[in-house]
């Protein structure tokens, strides 16, 4: 097959509320140089002109071509493919522009009849010499680097549950949620009635929104007494009778007045899980001050997530490879930025499929590192099953990893994790397009000799 080099590659991550694309692949692979809106704007033509699209419009006659991962205006979603090929065929020489291959990252709520309409209009329309699609799903295994493992993808609207063995998605096993990061934004907007819903998505993405573990909440302000004050000895309290009977009653005031000073030069930082309330600011600059339910809105999708999961493995035909799914765990989408979202998920799959000893929860491990009390390290002891697993063997896991993230690409730390399905489809189509494994993307000619459905080839 033909070779196509790095920086003649394009690579388009469409999701419903943005669009990532990157055009040329550097060594160490970056995070997408565009990000787009998913949007597109709708005119009608004047007298016998055709109705279009274009980049630029008002918000009455906007166009979301996606929605839940599905197509929901296939004209609008292909505009907006030819839009990102221009873009990008604006930087290069004229004569460069047919010579670019283009990779597009695809969601399984995809028909069959949009994906070969797909593939007809960037061969027939933009005219590219070289395509492939690949699963999101399977691009997370590639950012990874792992071929047995169980993608948790996480999207606005929907969370999709992936297993994949041997590089290959199991799609008789994939299991879709209806709940998404929307869900939080609708859970805390009742809570909150008084906030706008710009200002519940920004007060999601801020610092003081985080899901507490069970040792912070009762180290945080909600194990206070019923007087509102910590038990024990009270701050600033003088004990005067032991002060006299010790006979250094100006020894001791001297202390505690050096006490005193010392407390209010240096005021200790107060971890957010500890206060009872805090603030934060909008996207328009405006302060607003939440009390504990930023703790909250998040326990129903990750309950809908955990249930899931287990659905999803437990549908593998092979009883032997679950365990391979169950060690290697990925979690990903936006708002797993969320403090806490992955270790909770994590505990909350322990506690519903795997029965612990006591001392357990003091040695369970994961791939996590946290500076909280959630699970760290790799490995789980060993387990007594109960409930409703017992006796059903191969159905339960005797270990559950969530798996680690290769520390090779700098540049993405910085950036987050959340998004690491686009690293994984840079990385793809540097394999994908060198040309040493025939059948991974559809050239030009092998398009003209079959049609559309030649994209079911690769």
């Amino acid at each position: 097959m033909p070779s196509y080099r790095d920086e003649q590659i394009l690579v388009i991550s469409p999701g419903s509320e943005t669009t990532c694309a990157q055009f040329g692949l550097a060594e160490s692979l970056s995070p997408p140089s565009i990000v787009i809106p998913t949007r597109v704007y709708s005119h009608v033509g004047h007298l016998h002109e055709k109705n279009y699209f274009s980049s630029k419009g008002d918000e009455s006659n906007v166009i979301y071509p996606l929605k839940a991962g599905k197509i929901v205006n296939l004209p609008a979603f292909l505009y907006l493919l030819k839009m990102i090929h221009k873009t990008v065929s604006q930087t290069i020489l004229p004569n460069a522009v047919s010579n670019i291959a283009v990779l597009l990252v695809s969601s399984s709520q995809w028909s069959r009849l949009q994906t070969e309409t797909i593939t007809q209009f960037i061969f027939e329309n933009i005219q590219v010499p070289a395509f492939t699609i690949i699963p999101e799903a399977l691009a997370g295994a590639f950012a990874y680097g792992l071929q047995d493992l169980c993608v948790v993808d996480i999207g606005k609207d929907k969370t999709e549950i992936t297993p994949i063995l041997d590089f290959s998605v199991a799609d008789h096993a994939r299991l879709v949620v209806n709940k998404g990061s929307s869900s939080i934004n609708a859970q805390l907007q009742e809570k909150l009635p008084h906030l706008e819903a710009y200002q519940i998505e920004d007060l999601k993405k801020s610092d003081i929104f985080e899901i507490l573990s069970e040792d912070a909440r009762k180290s945080s302000w909600f194990a206070l007494n019923e007087t509102g004050a910590p038990e024990g000895e009270e701050e600033g309290v003088i004990d005067v009778a032991a002060i006299v009977a010790s006979g250094r009653v100006r020894e001791a005031l001297a202390e505690k007045e050096k006490e005193k000073n010392n407390a209010t030069k240096v005021a200790p930082s107060v971890p957010n899980s500890e206060k009872e309330t805090n603030t934060f600011i909008d996207s328009k600059g405006n302060s607003h001050e939440v009390g504990k339910e930023r703790f909250s809105g998040t326990e129903d999708l990750i309950t809908a997530i955990v249930q899931a999961v287990g659905q999803a493995i437990y549908q593998i035909d092979e009883v032997s490879r679950r365990q391979d799914c169950w060690d290697n765990i990925i979690v990903i989408g936006g708002c797993t930025g969320i403090k806490g979202m992955r270790e909770m998920i994590y505990a909350r799959l322990c506690e519903d499929y795997i029965v612990f000893r006591q001392s357990t929860y003091s040695e369970m491990g994961s791939a996590f590192t946290s500076a909280r009390n959630t699970p760290t390290g790799t490995a789980t002891p060993p387990v007594i099953y109960g409930g409703a697993h017992q006796g059903e063997h191969g159905q339960v896991p005797t270990t559950i990893k969530f798996a680690k993230m290769a520390e090779y690409f700098p540049e993405w730390k910085s950036y987050g994790w959340e998004n690491v399905s686009f690293l994984g489809a840079q990385i793809g189509a540097k394999a994908i397009f060198s040309g040493n494994t025939d059948g991974t993307f559809l050239t030009l000619s092998e398009y003209n000799d079959v049609g559309p459905t030649s994209i079911w080839d690769i």
